[in-house]
Formats: structure tokens, sequence, C-alpha cells
């Protein structure tokens, strides 16, 4: 087990700065799109019923969503059809633009924006050598590669789309194939993307993977139960109790991270271990520019800025639920839940520092992937609650804080199979 670097604190936060006014000089060549029903139909993911939270008043509070019996509905509930999405009329009065002559704001609409959103963010992400992330004007040569979801018609060859992307064959992931369209996921700059994409003339599609898309089913719901919650104790020795107390507690809470296919296989534990650091780094930073924002003028004035890191985003700027903020979106629950989440977790003022500084990396086999302990039993007790992973908004920031990293391909949780189900409801029963 891998104990994680963490960077002192120091009694004067040196904080980042992060300007809002950038400039975003897209190019104009936006390759061929992919609808929400073409994504929903290659690859599952928790945007499918974040869509059904977002257009659906009755689901999307805070209490509904962090209680552990709504998690199966969720799994178990079949996806709808695009068609019964745009039917379903959207019963919030945040998702209804009154002003643009009763135009219903659907799922398809959210896909829209998200996708826009997603593309912005492909077109301005870049990284100085040993620096953090930052947000820049439109350039070339210096955008970040980052994982695309890229489909071609069957006559196409699979070997040929991998090659015309600079890739080698272990770079590049299928992910579905059938007799009239095979798709694959891998990284590329923006301008690579549309170069190769529109040098097919229609027989290639593709589109940058969307956060959210990266965090698989379940995973939100699991992290925010209550049989999930990571237990909070002070004690470096857990006094024994009972013996459903003792499974409850005595299982590690785990986020399993995926990287992209061109990291994937490093050949030291040690290597694993620099690129981890790199994105839990450009997280905190992140965490710290959002929580900064967010201050008012006569509270900043207390704290020095580092103007060296001026560029680099706040988290809420380029997660996509938070970023696409329209008159449709702007009072919506769900959306004003995940405002929440990063307020109260990684973008507040205590930046969720005791999670940070208790977690642990353990390398997966083959060093494709990684797994961040929550809870580890050989590790330091938490001082605080607040900024310790048994605050759920911690741990929810965590997991979309990773799926809008360059490097990162997948976020999941564990849940312990042994018990099953018997686990969360013996913790909804102590409480």
């Amino acid at each position: 087990m891998i104990g994680l670097h963490w960077r002192k604190t120091i009694s004067t936060i040196v904080l980042l700065l992060y300007v809002a006014t950038i400039s975003l000089v897209v190019s104009s060549s936006t390759p061929q799109q992919f609808s929400l029903e073409d994504f929903q139909r290659v690859l599952r993911s928790s945007l499918d019923s974040e869509l059904d939270k977002i257009t659906d008043e009755k689901v999307s509070t805070a209490q509904e969503t962090t209680n552990i019996h709504a998690k199966s509905k969720t799994l178990m509930r079949r996806r709808a059809s695009i068609q019964n999405r745009e039917e379903d009329v959207i019963k919030s009065r945040a998702l209804f633009d009154r002003r643009s002559s009763g135009h219903i704001y659907t799922s398809e609409d959210i896909w829209d924006d998200i996708v826009r959103h997603t593309w912005k963010i492909s077109d301005t992400i870049k990284r100085d050598e040993g620096k953090s992330l930052t947000r820049t004007t439109y350039d070339d040569d210096e955008t970040l590669p980052i994982p695309f979801l890229v489909c071609g018609e069957e006559h196409l060859d699979v070997n040929d789309i991998v090659a015309s992307f600079n890739k080698l064959e272990e770079e590049a992931l299928l992910v579905s194939s059938s007799h009239d369209e095979f798709c694959l996921v891998l990284s590329t700059t923006s301008v690579q993307g549309r170069e190769v994409i529109d040098s097919f003339g229609g027989s290639l599609k593709g589109v940058p993977l969307p956060d959210f898309t990266k965090i698989q089913p379940g995973t939100i719901d699991e992290v925010l139960s209550k049989g999930w919650s990571v237990p909070f104790s002070q004690e470096q020795v857990v006094t024994k109790k009972s013996n459903a107390t003792e499974m409850i507690n005595h299982w590690e809470r785990i986020i399993i991270v995926d990287f992209t296919a061109e990291l994937s296989g490093m050949k030291e534990e040690a290597d694993l271990l620099k690129v981890v650091n790199v994105i839990t780094n450009d997280i905190q930073d992140m965490g710290e520019v959002g929580w900064y924002q967010k201050i008012d003028q006569e509270e900043k004035q207390k704290y020095s800025v580092d103007e060296s890191t001026i560029g680099i985003p706040s988290l809420s700027d380029v997660f996509s639920l938070t970023a696409i903020t329209t008159a449709a979106t702007s009072d919506n629950q769900r959306i004003r839940f995940w405002r929440e989440v990063f307020k109260n977790g990684i973008e507040s003022k205590h930046v969720c520092n005791t999670m940070f500084s208790t977690l642990f990396v353990k390398a997966r086999s083959g060093n494709y992937s990684f797994e961040l302990v929550l809870n580890p039993m050989d590790g330091p007790p938490a001082e605080e609650y607040e900024s310790s992973a048994s605050n759920p908004n911690c741990v929810a920031s965590l997991v979309a804080a990773l799926s809008v990293h360059p490097y990162v391909l997948s976020v999941k949780a564990n849940f312990p199979t042994y018990h099953g189900w018997n686990v969360a409801q013996l913790m909804d029963s102590f409480k």
C-alpha cells in the first residue's frame, strides 16, 4: 500500500486565481455530432440516471439522492427511449425558459449543452511543464489530449483509424463493434480530433468524452448512501460493539480510477504514484480556486495570490453540470445540488484537506488503474468531520473532480459484495 504524497499546510495559504473572463476562440469546424441516443447506444454511464434527475423535479433533491434505497431504482430502471425522453416534458420551472416562446428544455438540449461545454474544455485545457492545469485561448499546439469517443462505419479498418490519430494499438480501447459500426476510445487533442474525423468525409464521427460519462452507473448514489458513507472515528483502534457494527466499519471505502489507454500499463508503481499525485494536486488546486472565487472581496484581501498560477479554472467551471448555466438550468434543483456539493466539499474553505491527507493509493494489477482508499485501516484517523471522507460532499465532489481530469477514463465506487445490501440495511437500522 502506497502512502499518497501530501503537500504541507503553511500558515499563509497561497491561493490560486482563475481569470473567468477567458477568451474562447473555438474552431468553426465541428465534426459530425453524436445525438444522445447514439451515445447511449454505445456507452452506459451515470449520465443516463443524471438526466432523469435533472428533468424530474421529484428526484432532484439532495435528500432523496442520499436515500440508500433509491439506488436500486436507479440501477434497475430500464433506460427510456429517446422518444420517451423528449416527450417527458420537464416539470421543473427552472427548465422552462419562458422567454423562448414556450420551448421545453429536453434531455437532448442538456446533452447538447454538455457536448458544447466539453468541446470548449478540449479546445482550451493545457499544462505548462511542471505546472497545473490551466485554460487558455484556443491554441493548436498546446492543448492537452483528452479522451474521445470515435465511431466508424463498418467498411473502415480499426487499425487505420488508430494509426490516423498517431496512436499505437494499445493506446486505443475498442468499446463496441457491430455489423454496421465500431467504436473506440482514445486520447487526442481537439485539433487532431477534428482533422482526423473530417478527413474521413462523414464515415467517422467523434466527440470528447463528457465528464459525467466517465462515472460508472450507480456510483454517485452509492457514495451518498448511508450504507457506504465512511465511518468517522477519531480513535486509532475501533472499539468492538457488535458483529453488525464490525461489518459496517471494517470494509474499506474505495474509489476505483482507470487511466486513459495511453497512460495504462506503467512499468513501475512509482510512475503510477507520480501520475496520481499530479491528478490530486490538480484537483486540490482547482478546488482552492473555486473557494477563492466564492468569497467576497473583503475576505479576498486577507490572502496572497500566486500570480504564476493565473489561468487555473475552478472545478465548478470545468465540471459540465455546474458550468452549463443558462436561463433554463440556473435554478434547477439537481444542478443546484451539484453546486452545493462543491461548495461544501472540495471548493469549501477546508477544501477537504483531511480526506486528501489521510487517503491511500493502491496500484491495481498491471498499473492500468488505481484505488483511492478513503478510510485505510492502517492510516491516521481523521481529525475533523467536515474536511474528511466522512463528509459525503467531499467524496461526491472527489468523484466529479476525477471525472473532469484528462488522464482519467473511468471512476467508480466499490461496494462489499460479500455482504450485499445487508450492510446497508443494518446501517440504516443502527442509525
